[in-house]
């Protein structure tokens, strides 16, 4: 199966395209978004256009070559490009649907939707019939190092609007937490497991955006990718040691796959 994945939130279309060419299934990503990260430079399967016009004036031009298109977080496309009848999923990303939760019903009556997803458990109040796809994590690239040369503090890469609301939350815990934003750090991909290999510990805390921002009680991508990497990450109170494989890039493709070939 040749899959095209549209837009790359987060890098999580790069990650499970990357997955799934390996799994057998050639796949890569288009879009017009200018990447926060650089998962696509680092797996090299992302194309980018300049404009939305003309990526959907690509896909329309090459259909052809791909058996399977999935959407994430681009009703814009999906709707615009319906009438190619190609067999697709819509994924659901984070705030879109938090914030307009009738677009469910926009995506669902596309015509060619076939499946819906949702990265996020909580997304499922809103979107009744979509099917729960962990957050994938590449175990290939996020692994332990040498234990012994970390640091005796914990980290919190957030954004810089709940920076404070996460110094607050943080402010008395035990060992230190050292709260910054990650966009001012930003790390390129390819070294955020020797950056969370340094600490010994990290507190994940993924935000809705709403005013005051509310916790979620999930992991974030990088609390994920911290437990990948042997680190004790405490989410809502509650300490972690073992990394969870259904977040397993691989784990999460076969699901992914199972799913398009029923």
């Amino acid at each position: 199966m040749k899959i095209l994945h549209v837009g790359n939130p987060s890098g999580i279309a790069s990650i499970m395209a990357n997955m799934c060419t390996k799994l057998g299934h050639e796949s890569v990503v288009i879009t017009d978004d200018v990447e926060e990260w650089d998962h696509g430079e680092y797996y090299g399967n992302m194309a980018t256009c300049s404009s939305s016009g003309i990526l959907k004036k690509i896909i329309s031009h090459t259909e052809q070559n791909y058996d399977h298109i999935v959407y994430h977080d681009r009703y814009d496309v999906a709707s615009d490009l319906d009438y190619l009848h190609i067999p697709s999923s819509f994924m659901f990303h984070d705030n879109m649907l938090r914030l307009d939760p009738e677009m469910y019903m926009h995506v669902d009556n596309l015509e060619s939707i076939d499946n819906l997803f949702v990265i996020s458990q909580d997304l499922l109040k809103y979107a009744h019939t979509a099917i729960l796809l962990p957050t994938p994590v590449d175990l290939d690239l996020f692994k332990a190092y040498n234990s012994e040369d970390r640091l005796e503090m914990a980290v919190c890469l957030t954004r810089k609007c709940y920076i404070r609301t996460a110094n607050e939350l943080t402010k008395d815990l035990d060992p230190m937490v050292l709260v910054t934003d990650k966009m001012d750090n930003r790390k390129r991909y390819k070294d955020m497991p020797e950056f969370l290999n340094g600490f010994k510990y990290y507190h994940d805390i993924k935000f809705q955006a709403t005013d005051p921002p509310m916790v979620l009680p999930e992991f974030t991508q990088t609390g994920l990718q911290a437990l990948a990497c042997g680190v004790a990450v405490c989410n809502n109170g509650i300490w972690f040691y073992k990394f969870p494989m259904v977040h397993s890039d691989e784990w999460v493709c076969k699901e992914f796959i199972s799913v398009l070939l029923e």
